[in-house]
């Protein structure tokens, strides 16, 4: 076969696929959007909903499509698969090739649950915003029961809809961006609905420190981002690519030095999510401790990821350098008065996530290569 005739199979085939995939998002999403018109019904019968607000129409519509979005993520990653995995690996790799890749391993089931309540989560929290943002466009509106069923069943099946497609192609660089968004729609969520709208003269900790949705929507998304990157360390420092490194294998970096960077991964991770999981009111001593923690862990691993990730382009090394060095210069403002407590946090903050959605990403592209 000529090599044109080759990439005409290819192109076929692959078509092929996008096609059936195509079928089964639209057959997930149909079966979502009756499903959550069904569970409406009874709750919505006879009744005339707000837009937005407590018992309204975006508020049921945001908890079906959350649970509708984690159920449609899993799904998602069984489609095609003879295991339940957080995403595919290379097919050259004989963990995806053999019998014992395509078993359910623990691990795997974790880091897919903690990838499936994200989503989850951040289907939930957009319904919200957007029915807020709609009840300020449509002041005082109300509707009626049929069409807040439709209304509720259609966000349902658009959430199964977009997930179940964002599940069947998730890998490292996807990831990276479900990873940026749920912080961000998480934190914003916080931020519009604190009870205290001065919360930033004192400290960002401050958000999850009363007995309010904010501070709950706060503490739940630093302990859901902690747990995602704490699962997709293993994905981020392939072990098994690397073989024996340095010591004279066929790996491109030293073990070691992946190793490292693996365990602190892990390490920002677990100590974003005891900053969540201990509030300032609850544990002064361990949410400072993780928070300081997670900024020692970073500054390690900022000089330890060039060993191992000698494929990076020396621009993300300067970025990676210059991140450091702007988190450093924060602090000295923080400490000579000239900023405040918010902002040093804020920026270190943005800066450590920022860098971590360029590390999986250029992580991602490496794997691609």
């Amino acid at each position: 076969m000529t090599s044109t005739g080759q990439h005409e199979t290819t192109r076929l085939t692959a078509r092929a696929a996008a096609l059936d995939l195509e079928g089964a998002a639209i057959v997930v999403a149909a079966i979502a959007l009756v499903a959550g018109a069904l569970v409406a019904l009874p709750f919505f019968w006879g009744r005339t909903l707000a837009i937005a607000g407590p018992a309204s129409v975006s508020q049921f519509a945001a908890i079906a499509a959350g649970v509708a979005g984690a159920v449609s993520y899993a799904v998602g990653r069984l489609w095609h698969r003879a295991a339940l995995t957080p995403f595919g690996g290379r097919p050259d790799r004989a963990a995806d090739a053999s019998p014992a890749g395509r078993t359910i391993g623990g691990a795997a089931v974790f880091d897919t649950i903690v990838i499936a309540i994200a989503h989850g989560i951040i289907a939930l929290l957009g319904w919200l915003v957007l029915g807020a943002v709609l009840a300020e466009g449509f002041a005082d509106a109300t509707v009626y029961f049929v069409s807040a069923t439709v209304l509720a069943g259609a966000a349902v099946g658009v959430t199964a809809y977009a997930v179940f497609l964002s599940a069947t192609r998730m890998n490292l660089m996807r990831l990276s961006t479900v990873l940026a968004v749920f912080a961000i729609v998480g934190i914003l969520a916080a931020t519009l609905s604190a009870p205290d709208p001065h919360w930033w003269m004192f400290h960002l900790s401050a958000l999850g420190m009363t007995n309010s949705i904010s501070s709950l929507t706060f503490n739940l998304t630093l302990i859901v981002a902690g747990l995602m990157m704490a699962a997709i360390a293993r994905y981020a420092t392939d072990l098994g690519a690397v073989g024996r490194g340095a010591s004279g294998g066929a790996g491109t970096a030293p073990r070691s030095a992946v190793l490292r960077v693996r365990v602190c991964l892990i390490l920002i991770g677990v100590l974003l999510a005891g900053v969540g999981l201990f509030p300032l009111d609850v544990s002064q001593v361990l949410h400072n401790a993780s928070a300081v923690g997670m900024l020692l862990a970073f500054s390690f691993l900022v000089f330890w990821v060039r060993r191992a990730l000698p494929e990076a382009p020396r621009a993300f090394l300067v970025f990676s350098y210059a991140s450091f060095g702007v988190i450093v210069l924060a602090a000295l403002f923080f400490v000579t008065g000239y900023y405040v407590l918010t902002a040093t946090e804020l920026i270190a903050g943005v800066i450590v996530f920022a860098w971590l959605t360029v590390y999986l990403r250029v992580s991602g592209a490496a794997e691609r290569a």
